[in-house]
């Protein structure tokens, strides 16, 4: 084999890559233009219906947006005039609340010194009321068995005058 034929095979060999190589490009720019074709009816049908979706979401947004601060302004606002309205009441529930255990407290000594009264005044009723009703209750029992012994006298007497008088004057006081 000699040189000539050599090159004859190494050229044809690179005409058949050269032609190989030709084919595989043409399909590469065949798909590429088929890719594109259908990136641009994507694209075309995103335009036509994304798009103004997204554009009526970004009015909608740029509509919302000082709403929405406005909002969230007034809502801060609120927070720290109920936080400040929370503070007062804090402070007023708490001074009640002192002023109810200082009443309270006011109000179990005045039971108590009420009480001690009470009992005092009781012991004085019963001591003033008590001793002159017993001394009247002793004096009333007192006539009673005086009478009751001057009746027992009298018909025992009564009964010895008939009987004759057979009883000594010291049985009578004996019963």
């Amino acid at each position: 084999m000699n040189e000539t034929t050599i090159l004859i095979i190494f050229v044809a060999v690179t005409s058949v890559a050269v032609v190989l190589q030709a084919i595989i490009m043409l399909g590469m720019f065949i798909t590429m233009r088929k890719t594109m074709a259908r990136t641009q009816a994507l694209q075309e049908q995103l335009n036509q219906q994304a798009l103004p979706a997204v554009k009526k979401v970004r009015t909608l947004v740029d509509e919302s947006t000082p709403k929405l601060e406005s909002a969230v302004s007034h809502v801060t606002e609120s927070a720290e005039l109920l936080r400040a309205q929370v503070g007062k009441i804090d402070d007023a529930v708490s001074e009640i609340v002192e002023l109810v255990r200082a009443r309270a407290a006011e109000a179990g000594d005045l039971a108590s010194r009420t009480m001690g009264r009470v009992d005092q005044t009781a012991a004085a009723v019963q001591a003033t009321v008590n001793l002159p009703l017993r001394r009247f209750a002793g004096l009333v029992e007192g006539l009673v068995a005086a009478i009751n012994h001057l009746a027992t006298a009298k018909t025992a007497r009564r009964q010895s005058g008939t009987e004759g008088a057979q009883r000594a004057p010291s049985e009578d006081m004996f019963i």
